[in-house]
């Protein structure tokens, strides 16, 4: 039997806690001295204490927690609420990772301003091409990508393989914006042209063949990691299409040599292509 500070060194949780914990019925000691009024616990208490903490962690009141106790939740049905925080907090903690390069990277921005920039742009033609797409508007970057995980899923069971090239995403708005976007997501088809193939998703849509213009003249940037840095490649093909005297003429496409992968986010390759006119009168 331990004495409630030699517990909570043992639990590593402070007395006051464990004092609390006891004065809500939420975990009491094993033993209390009737004459001093000293708590005694056992180390057999460790996993119920451990309960406790856990639900805590998971952002519960200790309220709730009460109520789950007294209701008799399963060491099963804990292990499986935990997973799923787990999950959410690594969710959380790779935005944050992905929020702080960002930040530094406008940070770069600023205090390169000016410099000379590392990046090779290439202009050219792009003949006309097949798409294998469908175009909707996403109300966040990742119904985006949970439409690309669903084609991944659904496609080599549909589709011979051969017969699709690169991933590529067409971004239809006419400025920038993180919400509602209206983009056209597919493959390069490599296959025969059949006006009727039709490949419906679990999510409502639908993939069809579609006509991709060519392009007489197209700026391509090659980025590589992840796509909240995209802004610095679009910067330099901004500045690169004004001082050689051309104008933006229609939607950017963006070819992925590498598709984005959430387990593997940073090494994301993708070629932005931006369709471009002459700015002379």
């Amino acid at each position: 039997m331990f004495q409630i500070g030699e517990f909570s060194r043992i639990a590593q949780v402070s007395a006051s806690q464990l004092r609390n914990y006891d004065q809500l019925g939420l975990f009491a000691p094993e033993k209390v001295d009737p004459q001093t009024g000293y708590r005694y616990y056992s180390a057999k208490q460790l996993p119920q204490l451990n309960r406790v903490i856990a639900l805590k962690e998971m952002g519960l009141s200790l309220a709730q927690i009460k109520n789950l106790l007294e209701n008799g939740i399963s060491s099963e049905e804990l292990h499986g609420m935990l997973l799923m925080k787990k999950a959410q907090t690594e969710q959380l903690l790779q935005e944050e990772v992905a929020r702080l390069r960002y930040i530094e990277s406008r940070i770069e921005q600023i205090n390169t301003l000016g410099e000379a920039e590392d990046y090779d742009i290439v202009l050219k033609s792009i003949k006309a091409k097949v798409l294998l797409s469908v175009r909707s508007v996403f109300p966040l970057p990742n119904a985006a990508r949970k439409l690309l995980q669903e084609m991944q899923s659904v496609l080599p069971s549909r589709i011979n393989r051969r017969e699709l090239g690169y991933f590529m995403a067409v971004m239809h708005d006419k400025q920038f914006s993180d919400r509602d976007v209206d983009m056209e997501l597919g493959f390069e088809w490599r296959g025969q042209p059949d006006e009727a193939l039709t490949i419906s998703l679990s999510s409502g849509e639908a993939l069809r063949l579609r006509q991709l213009p060519a392009e007489a003249h197209i700026a391509t940037i090659t980025r590589v990691g992840h796509p909240k840095l995209a802004h610095r490649s679009y910067s330099a093909l901004g500045r690169w299409t004004q001082a050689n005297g051309y104008q933006f003429s229609g939607p950017v496409r963006e070819l992925f040599l590498n598709p984005p992968d959430p387990q593997r986010i940073d090494e994301t390759v993708c070629e932005i292509q931006a369709p471009l006119r002459s700015a002379a009168p």
